[in-house]
C-alpha cells in the first residue's frame, strides 16, 4: 500500500472507531450499566471478568477505549512518518492528549460515583476527540486535496461565504452545547423528567410546582436549545447549499438536513418510548454525527476563505498540502 493511501485509510479507521467508542459509551449510559464494574483501571481486579449483565456493556467500552486510544496514539506516528502538513500533525497530539484526558474522567466516573459533571464532562471531552479525529481524515483525504486546488478558482461572493461561515460555527457550536446539555439530561436521571412530547404535561411550557420537580429544568432546558440548533442548522446548511461551485456543499447540506430531522424524531422517540435502549443509544450517535457535520462544515468554509484570499504564489503551500492528497 503507497504511503499516501495508508495515511487515509488509517485516519479514516481512528476517527470511526472514535465514532463506535461513542457508541459504545452510550450503550453504557443506556443500560444504566456505569456502575456495573465498581473498581478501575482493573475490573473486580482482574484484567478480564465474566462478561455477562452490565459488566459485558462497561468492561466492553473500556476494552474498545482502550484499543481506540492506542489508535490514536499510533496515528501519531503515522501523520509523522507520512509527512502531513503541521496542522494535521498537532491535531494529532491534540487529539491523543484529549483522549488520555478523557480515560482519566472514565475512571473518576467510577471512582467517585458517576458524579454527574465529571459524567458529563466525560461525555463532552469525547466529542472533542471525535472532531478532531474527523477533521485529521477530512485534512489526509483526496477530497481535501482536490478541494484546496479548486478553491482558489471558486467564484463565490465573499460577504455570502463569511455569512455562510459564521452561520456554520455557530450551529456547530450550538450541537456542542446540546450534547452537553443532553448529557447533563442522562447523567441526572432526567430523560423522563417531563413525560410528554412535544408538549410539556401538557402545556408549551411547564408551570407552577412542576419546575420543582427533579430534573425538570434541565430536560426543558435541553428541548427549549434543541430549537435553537435547529435554526441555526437548517440556515447553515442553506446558506452552504447556495455557494455555488463549492464541492460538495449540496450533498453537505442534505446531509446535515437528514441528520437534524433524524435527530429531532430520536429525541421525541426516546420519549415516547420511556427511553428504550436502542432509541436513546442513537439519538447520542446521531447527535455526535450532527456536531461533526458543522465541525466539517466550517472547517471547509474556513478553507475557502483561507486560500481564496492568499496571495498566488501560497495558494498551496508545500508545507499545508499532505502527500496523501498527491
Amino acid at each position: 500500500m503507497k504511503p499516501g493511501k495508508f495515511v487515509r485509510v488509517s485516519t479514516r479507521t481512528v476517527a470511526v472507531s472514535v465514532f463506535l467508542l461513542l457508541v459504545a459509551g452510550a450503550l453504557v449510559t443506556s443500560t444504566g450499566s456505569g456502575l456495573a464494574v465498581p473498581d478501575w483501571p482493573l475490573s473486580y481486579g482482574k484484567l478480564m471478568p465474566p462478561m455477562v449483565g452490565g459488566i459485558l456493556y462497561e468492561h466492553g467500552h473500556r476494552l474498545i477505549a482502550a484499543t481506540v486510544a492506542t489508535m490514536v496514539g499510533l496515528q501519531i506516528l503515522v501523520l509523522g512518518f507520512g509527512r502531513t502538513d503541521r496542522i494535521t500533525f498537532r491535531l494529532g497530539l491534540a487529539a491523543f492528549g484529549t483522549i488520555l484526558g478523557q480515560a482519566v474522567l472514565g475512571g473518576m466516573t467510577v471512582l467517585f460515583l458517576l458524579p454527574p459533571a465529571v459524567s458529563s464532562a466525560h461525555a463532552g471531552l469525547a466529542q472533542i476527540v471525535f472532531a478532531l479525529t474527523a477533521t485529521i481524515a477530512l485534512r489526509t483525504s483526496r477530497f481535501w486535496g482536490r478541494f484546496s486546488e479548486q478553491a482558489p478558482r471558486i467564484a463565490v461572493d465573499r460577504a455570502h461565504l463569511a455569512r455562510a461561515s459564521r452561520l456554520a460555527l455557530l450551529a456547530a457550536g450550538a450541537s456542542y452545547v446540546q450534547i452537553l446539555l443532553g448529557a447533563i439530561v442522562r447523567h441526572t436521571g432526567a430523560g423522563l423528567a417531563i413525560p410528554d412530547w412535544p408538549l410539556s404535561f401538557g402545556k408549551i411550557v411547564p408551570t407552577g410546582s412542576e419546575w420543582a420537580a427533579s430534573g425538570v429544568l434541565a430536560h426543558f432546558a435541553h428541548r427549549a436549545f434543541a430549537w435553537v440548533v435547529v435554526a441555526l442548522v437548517v440556515a447553515a446548511a442553506l446558506a452552504i447549499r447556495k455557494l455555488e461551485g463549492v464541492p460538495g456543499s449540496g450533498p453537505l447540506s442534505t446531509l446535515w438536513l437528514v441528520l437534524l430531522a433524524v435527530q429531532v424524531t430520536l429525541g421525541a422517540t426516546s420519549v415516547w418510548t420511556a427511553k428504550a435502549v436502542a432509541i436513546t443509544s442513537a439519538h447520542l450517535a446521531v447527535g455526535g454525527l450532527l456536531w461533526i457535520t458543522g465541525v466539517l462544515a466550517a472547517v471547509l468554509l474556513a478553507r475557502i476563505r483561507e486560500l481564496s484570499t492568499a496571495p498566488a504564489k501560497a495558494v498551496v503551500p508545500a508545507g499545508d498540502a499532505a502527500p496523501a492528497t498527491a
